[in-house]
């Protein structure tokens, strides 16, 4: 995890975090279930919101995952 991240889906948000190395993927079943398809091996996760939603529970892991491939950039072209 290069950077901190977050994603929403429904009333959850989903914090990922840069963790040390060989802390491993630090969070909940489902989201641990998603970072591990996804290859992520060090990682923090922080949730608000309801957790028990499962599928809003991936789908939010999944677009806090994507925000790691925007790349933002300043100023106008």
């Amino acid at each position: 995890m290069p950077f901190e991240v977050s994603g929403k889906a429904g009333s959850l948000n989903v914090q990922l975090k840069p963790a040390p190395r060989g802390l491993g993927v630090a969070s909940g079943g489902t989201a641990k279930k998603v970072l591990d398809a996804a290859g992520i091996k060090d990682v923090w996760t922080r949730t608000k919101g309801e957790t028990r939603s499962t599928l809003n529970f991936a789908i939010a892991t999944y677009n806090a995952l994507k925000q790691t491939t925007l790349m933002k950039t300043g100023g106008a072209a």
